[in-house]
């Protein structure tokens, strides 16, 4: 397989705003990067990556070693957009692979199968209408997040003239988000984050069949 270069955008400073509801602020930042580990190692395979972030990062992060980390103070799609012109002035050398850094369930399986999957840009939607990958093939697409992106990217892609394919996956789409997430990443996880929630003292309860499992926090 074709070396692919893999970017990660990242924002520390308020990260996971809409889980303050059971996490505090150091607590969310803690998350935040732990996801950022996992997503980093589940890409590692593919080739080069390139962590895209608008803070700096603490140097004890483990997976990060790994990567260049390339800081920049512009607003996510600028920031992209700008990178993929940079890839596109190399001749573009390989794939280029933009990946959120909140998919904790990601697997080197379905980056097997979304890099299997023809088409100039691939793209793999989040829930609601996000979207959590995009493969890019040819240097001409540009993003557009925020919002319905999904649709966005599907229409910027046709526009072009260019083959847009969608690759479905549950781990893909399953970003963290919302605390009602946290269930996912407890029952789906295998990396850091899972065991960080259980060291923060998130548990599952299941309890009667017909109710539907919700994510507990012990009281400390």
């Amino acid at each position: 397989m074709q070396p692919i270069t893999t970017i990660i955008p990242f924002k520390l400073e308020g990260a996971k705003s809409r889980l303050s509801s059971v996490l505090n602020s150091e607590d969310r930042r803690l998350l935040a990067l732990t996801m950022l580990e996992d997503v980093a190692e589940a890409v590692l395979g593919l080739g080069e990556v390139e962590i895209l972030s608008k803070d700096p990062l603490p140097k004890n992060v483990h997976s990060v070693r790994s990567t260049k980390i390339v800081e920049c103070d512009a607003e996510l799609d600028p920031a992209l957009n700008w990178m993929i012109k940079s890839w596109g002035r190399k001749g573009w050398p390989s794939d280029l692979l933009i990946a959120m850094a909140d998919l904790p369930l990601l697997r080197e399986r379905d980056l097997e199968e979304l890099v299997g999957t023809r088409g100039d840009v691939v793209i793999s939607p989040g829930r609601g209408g996000g979207t959590n990958l995009i493969l890019i093939r040819n240097p001409r697409f540009r993003v557009s997040y925020y919002g319905l992106s999904f649709l966005k990217h599907l229409k910027i892609a046709r526009d072009l003239e260019l083959e847009p394919c969608v690759y479905e996956s549950y781990r893909c789409g399953c970003d963290i988000d919302e605390p009602s997430d946290l269930v996912e990443a407890l029952i789906h996880g295998e990396g850091r984050t899972p065991k960080l929630l259980r060291e923060m003292g998130f548990d599952l309860n299941g309890e009667g069949e017909k109710l539907r499992v919700k994510c507990l926090r012990e009281t400390r």
